[in-house]
């Protein structure tokens, strides 16, 4: 058996033990999303993700999830503005 046979059966038995499987899921999946109310506290340490609104025209949902200063991850949904400029309207 080839030294390169036998790295390579270390490697293969230890890596599912190595990679963090939750690692690969997106920022807050395993966290249930509150709707933000005006005047509600929030603790921000850290936005994880953002939905991208630069896109959307009108009033859109968005979605963030943060960390706050515990460590413990968030997400909250709101409505805001799409960054977007309004789409023509054909009149000439």
């Amino acid at each position: 058996m080839s030294m390169a046979t036998i790295v390579s059966a270390v490697i293969s038995s230890l890596a599912p033990s190595v990679f963090d499987h939750n690692s690969l899921q997106e920022p807050g999946a395993h966290v249930s999303a509150v709707e933000y109310h005006y005047g509600m506290n929030i603790d921000v340490k850290r936005v994880l993700q953002r939905t991208d609104t630069s896109d959307k025209t009108g009033v859109v949902p968005v979605t963030v999830v943060y960390e706050d200063n515990n460590g413990e991850i968030h997400k909250i949904r709101f409505l805001e503005w799409g960054g977007s400029p309004a789409a023509p309207t054909g009149v000439a």
